[in-house]
């Protein structure tokens, strides 16, 4: 490897701010001190040339970076991060971390304040991603790992991009925020040159001071469930199950195994082994009682599950044989009375509508709906006898049962909704009345509608919660969410799969937010306008 970069540092912030907003890099270097390594020391070079050794260490120095007026550098055979800043001739440094991979080049900027976002290629093609937290322990925790060619020595952070040199392709970027799908692509927009052309000149530039600018509002998740033992997309649809005392399990589906079972700490306690187990939706059948319907691909099949608190039990019920090719989008409630309703889609675009009798022991096919693309989330409005139903590139439909009419409701062609359309839910709260929540995964966020009016009331993400390391969540397929009081979460809670699961980078997960965050970011209820 390669441990003797000739780059320098300025130690004056390199960054600013052009006259349109957008971030640049400065790359005058007069009247500023710059900052070498050789060795086994850390040298200030002023601007007349001196040569002043501000930091001395008893092994070799391997890289380092500048963010600001703070620097960051890796020294040792067993690779150790350190941190600090110059003053009066010295660098104060301070040991981050031993880490067990090679440290080959480094940038890091903030996030938000006491946190930033440290980036260490290992020279193999392995970028290793971490959060460094001032006010937790332990400071450094890893986030995720990408991957790309070998021999990557320099690196830099703009507000949004990390950007890196690669010998073989050039300057690289990708998103900074560990949401985003991690892939490397060509630095060759306007925005870029600046680090693009800083780099190309091998030269290690300052990183931005500036924090990444959210566009939507974030909340963070309260909790997040232990992750699906299989890798890539397994975890896929939730469904809340609240018992008499204010407990409440969470059934969530593994689409490659089965259906998994957690409590309200996101352990899990239970799990069948049913095979490509896509969708699931609950209805209480009692007080300790609930019935589970959920799409099984592998048997083609809805299967039913009996949950039941007292017992601590969740029990496979039966499969209702489906003609369908590839189960995949469900939904159930029950009706005025008392008849449960099952609706089961597929990826050859049809929605059948399934009725069982009260103790779920018959069955009978009603009607089948059909679309022109593939459907997946839905729910059952028992009130309005009215499915809801998201087409993937298309939109949101409402159809009501009583006359099969069907109109699409939201378009991704003019509203805010980014395919594909996913996950489906209805929060009743008390005074706006139903609230239909989507997930918009094209662009990991989610949108909140009044039902009666539709409107669009909220576009929010969930972000990460640093100092508990909860990463947030994104490409989201299944939601949902109940309105009654919980343990802890008196308003209800929403629950979410997460797509990519980062801090540290797992399988997928699904995460809980607490509905009183939600409910903060929603506008104000009208006031009823009074005549004279």
């Amino acid at each position: 490897m390669n441990k003797h970069l000739t780059g320098y540092i300025a130690i004056a912030l390199s960054l600013g701010l052009s006259a349109c907003g957008t971030n640049t890099l400065n790359n005058s270097k007069q009247d500023v001190s710059r900052f070498d390594f050789d060795d086994k020391q850390i040298i200030m070079i002023s601007p007349s040339g001196d040569k002043t050794p501000v930091w001395r260490s008893d092994t070799e120095i391997e890289a380092l970076a500048q963010s600001g007026s703070t620097l960051m550098w890796g020294q040792g055979e067993s690779p150790e991060l350190w941190k600090g800043k110059p003053s009066q001739g010295l660098v104060n440094g301070v040991k981050l971390a031993s880490l067990d991979h090679d440290i080959d080049a480094i940038c890091f900027a903030p996030i938000e304040k006491g946190v930033e976002d440290v980036f260490i290629s290992d020279g193999d093609g392995r970028i290793f991603h971490y959060w460094l937290r001032d006010k937790a322990s332990p400071a450094l925790i890893p986030v995720r790992q990408l991957n790309s060619n070998p021999d990557i020595k320099s690196c830099v952070l703009s507000e949004s991009q990390l950007y890196l040199k690669d010998p073989y392709l050039g300057v690289l970027k990708l998103d900074r925020n560990p949401e985003n799908d991690g892939i490397l692509r060509p630095a060759n927009h306007t925005a870029d040159k600046a680090y693009a052309a800083a780099l190309k000149r091998d030269e290690i530039s300052a990183s931005t001071r500036l924090k990444p600018n959210n566009t939507l509002p974030h909340v963070i998740a309260n909790m997040e469930t232990t992750s699906v033992e299989n890798h890539g997309d397994a975890a896929d649809d939730p469904a809340i199950l609240v018992w008499q005392d204010s407990s409440f399990w969470i059934a969530g589906t593994d689409k490659q195994r089965g259906l998994r079972m957690y409590n309200q700490h996101g352990e899990q306690i239970h799990f069948q082994p049913r095979g490509r187990i896509n969708n699931v939706d609950a209805v209480a059948l009692d007080s300790d009682r609930y019935l589970l319907a959920a799409s099984n691909r592998t048997a083609k099949s809805i299967d039913l599950y009996i949950a039941q608190q007292s017992n601590n039990q969740l029990k496979f019920l039966r499969a209702i044989p489906l003609t369908l090719d590839d189960p995949y989008g469900l939904c159930m409630g029950k009706d005025a009375l008392s008849n449960i309703n099952v609706f089961v889609g597929d990826s050859e675009k049809v929605v059948e509508h399934w009725r069982l009798n009260k103790t779920a022991t018959n069955q009978q096919r009603l009607h089948s709906y059909h679309f022109d693309s593939q459907t997946e989330g839905c729910v059952y409005a028992t009130d309005e006898n009215v499915l809801y139903v998201g087409q993937e590139d298309k939109g949101i439909w409402r159809i009501a049962l009583d006359d099969k009419e069907k109109s699409l409701l939201e378009s991704i062609e003019t509203g805010d909704l980014i395919a594909d359309v996913e996950g489906l839910d209805i929060y009743h709260d008390p005074q706006r009345g139903p609230l239909l929540i989507a997930s918009s995964q094209g662009d990991d966020s989610y949108i909140i509608y009044s039902i009666n009016p539709w409107q669009q009331l909220l576009k929010f993400k969930i972000g990460p919660d640093y100092l508990r390391g909860i990463d947030g969540s994104s490409e989201t397929d299944g939601l949902a969410v109940t309105s009654l009081p919980l343990n802890g979460y008196p308003k209800g809670v929403l629950v979410v799969q997460d797509g990519r699961n980062r801090s540290p980078q797992a399988n997928q997960n699904f995460k809980l937010i607490d509905w009183q965050k939600l409910e903060a970011l929603l506008p104000p209820i009208a006031s009823p306008t009074v005549s004279n």
